[in-house]
């Protein structure tokens, strides 16, 4: 009936259109915008404003006015997503871009600009990655990467192989540039066996003198 109040709406009118095949109200919101809303988003909540209250701040909510996470200062709250985490606007001072982030993508240092300092972070972990994590010329972070989702055995360096009819498996392992290879076997489980084996040869040496290096540097 008009008068009625469900949250911030109040039901002036039936709409003479129905709302997704629906009967729909005409409502105002107690900010003084009006909106069309369903019987049942009415009845059951899911509709309580014309939209204003995602763009309110709770009154005990995180105020992150002000701050610095990196190169991004908050500059406003900027209502919610649609997961309904709280968004903020903040300014890149790297290059004066204005765009909304996520509360918990500020806090656990996610972003740190809006976007545009991603090529020197790039180039910053190519260098340590060639220099400070690289032993005797081996990359030694590529030594420990996980396996590709594309694999047909699900083991990094195991493959199937197909021949004349007959499955079988085959390992490998790259050093510097050079492909080792194990024996054929008819097993996956053997394969496995024999990637370890290549790993405990060629790789754990790397691995060992990384984390001598690591130490030292402790």
């Amino acid at each position: 009936m008009p008068g009625q109040r469900f949250g911030e709406l109040e039901v002036i009118e039936i709409s003479p259109e129905k709302l997704w095949n629906e009967a729909a109200y005409i409502c105002r919101c107690s900010c003084g915008e009006t909106t069309t809303a369903t019987k049942s988003q009415l009845l059951t909540g899911r509709k309580k404003s014309c939209g204003c209250l995602r763009k309110r701040t709770p009154a005990n909510a995180l105020d992150l006015t002000g701050q610095r996470f990196g190169g991004l200062e908050v500059i406003e709250r900027a209502g919610t997503n649609e997961r309904g985490q709280a968004l903020w606007m903040c300014k890149c001072h790297r290059c004066g871009t204005i765009r909304p982030f996520a509360t918990t993508i500020l806090r656990r240092g996610e972003a740190v600009s809006c976007g545009c300092s991603r090529p020197d972070q790039v180039r910053a972990a190519r260098h340590v990655l060639m220099t400070d994590r690289t032993v005797d010329g081996v990359q030694v972070p590529l030594l420990t990467k996980k396996v590709r989702s594309d694999s047909g055995t699900g083991v990094k360096g195991v493959y199937r192989r197909l021949r004349n009819g007959v499955e079988y498996y085959e390992a490998h392992i790259t050093v510097k540039g050079k492909r080792i290879w194990g024996p054929m076997r008819h097993t996956l489980a053997k394969a496995i066996a024999d990637r370890k084996a290549l790993e405990e040869q060629y790789h754990k040496p790397y691995l060992e003198k990384a984390k001598r290096k690591d130490d030292q540097d402790v």
